[in-house]
């Protein structure tokens, strides 16, 4: 198993701390989701393991609790930002509804909708058409930062269930990097006691002695 000295070795040899043999099992993610990069996940496990520096076998298990949390987090900034781009969409249908739908009887309001998703999906898909529905917006007081305050609307209970998830992440990784900074406070401690403790008694030896 992994000791201080073992450690320490291993700093001194490479300069940077790798995963011991023992626990690489337990150091690859628990799982990568499609567009995810395992090249990614490692350089923030070296990152962590850098910073971090373990020296115990308890400390190794927590950092790679650590790398762990720190990935989803990660990710649920990515999801965030994705699924904000994929409500940029529904943004401009429900602008176009309230637009073209103004002041129409109800029986029009069917096509209304129709013709405000073909253009949402028109504005998703070419490039040269979103340029001109978004200038089509601006001419009527819709300009993007409307468009992106109407995406927030629409995922709004997609994003406080993201923001629930990293709090909680969040809170777990807090925890750990304290639990880790108390047990090294507390081995500290330990070792100035024993040392004291050490010193006094060949003090007393010594005195005996003569």
């Amino acid at each position: 198993m992994l000791t201080h000295k073992n450690s320490q070795a291993a700093r001194a040899s490479c300069g940077s701390l790798t995963v011991p043999a023992e626990l690489i099992p337990f150091s690859e993610p628990s799982f990568l989701l499609p567009g995810e990069n395992l090249g990614d996940f490692e350089a923030i496990r070296q990152m962590m393991i850098d910073d971090i520096q373990p020296e115990t076998n308890v400390e190794w298990l927590w950092t790679l609790d650590l790398v762990e949390l720190s990935w989803e987090i990660l990710r649920y900034r990515c999801l965030k930002r994705r699924i904000l781009d994929a409500h940029r969409a529904a943004a401009i249908e429900a602008i176009l509804q309230r637009l073209d739908g103004e002041g129409m009887p109800p029986d029009v309001m069917p096509m209304v909708r129709l013709q405000a998703k073909r253009t949402a999906a028109e504005w998703r898909d070419d490039s040269k058409a979103a340029a001109e529905i978004e200038s089509h917006l601006y001419r009527r007081g819709f300009d993007l930062v409307d468009i992106n305050a109407e995406a927030f609307a629409q995922a709004r209970e997609l994003f406080d269930m993201f923001d629930q998830l990293m709090d909680a992440a969040q809170r777990r990784r807090i925890g750990l990097l304290r639990e880790i900074s108390m047990r090294r406070e507390f081995l500290k401690r330990a070792q100035r006691v024993t040392d004291t403790a050490i010193e006094a008694q060949l003090v007393r030896v010594a005195n005996v002695r003569f």
